[in-house]
């Protein structure tokens, strides 16, 4: 068992400081091949008795290397389970136009104007839908892993959440985490 730790704790040591090993440092942001990019992102999360699931298909065109402009298709729920008074779930529809501009690098910021059509269903009844609007903006970090795609890491305020409560809002806070990737043809 000594000589494992050793082994190991030689090589981590080797590794930390050898200068050939730079996988995830590139030395420049790559030049992606075409003009289109696509991808998306998907959510899922479960927190005490509300399960929430989504898909956010997208298509961007690359007017310049750094400008990026596009759209997403959206498909949100969130489902809360009550044995008490019966299940509710939330259905969200929608789409939003994006814009993103590469900074320095990976990091860019972002903003997105975001229409969605959301219903609930109480017990096999279906209600009534409502549309709503948000606005995002924020900032982001892509990771390149070939001159062909990215994986991205992005932060966003909800400009349009009204922090007294009087908006109607499908979020439950004003800042959005999103994972997703892309790809260029």
């Amino acid at each position: 068992m000594k000589r494992i730790t050793t082994l190991l704790a030689t090589l981590l040591f080797a590794l930390c400081f050898t200068n050939n090993v730079s996988a995830q440092l590139l030395p420049d942001v790559p030049q992606m091949k075409g003009r289109w990019v696509m991808g998306g992102n998907f959510a899922a999360g479960m927190y005490g008795n509300c399960l929430n699931l989504g898909i956010s298909p997208q298509i961007g065109y690359r007017v310049f290397d750094c400008l990026e402009v596009g759209t997403r298709l959206i498909y949100e729920l969130d489902y809360i389970f009550d044995r008490q008074n019966g299940n509710y779930s939330f259905h969200y529809f929608g789409g939003a136009a994006y814009t993103s501009f590469r900074v320095y690098k990976g990091i860019f910021i972002h903003a997105e104007d975001e229409v969605l059509y959301g219903m609930n269903v109480y017990n096999h009844t279906v209600s009534k839908g409502k549309w709503f609007n948000s606005v995002f903006a924020g900032a982001g970090y892509r990771q390149y892993f070939s001159n062909r795609g990215f994986a991205y890491l992005l932060v966003l305020y909800n400009l349009s959440y009204d922090l007294n409560g009087s908006l109607e809002t499908p979020y439950a806070q004003p800042i959005v985490f999103r994972v997703g990737y892309c790809f260029g043809f």
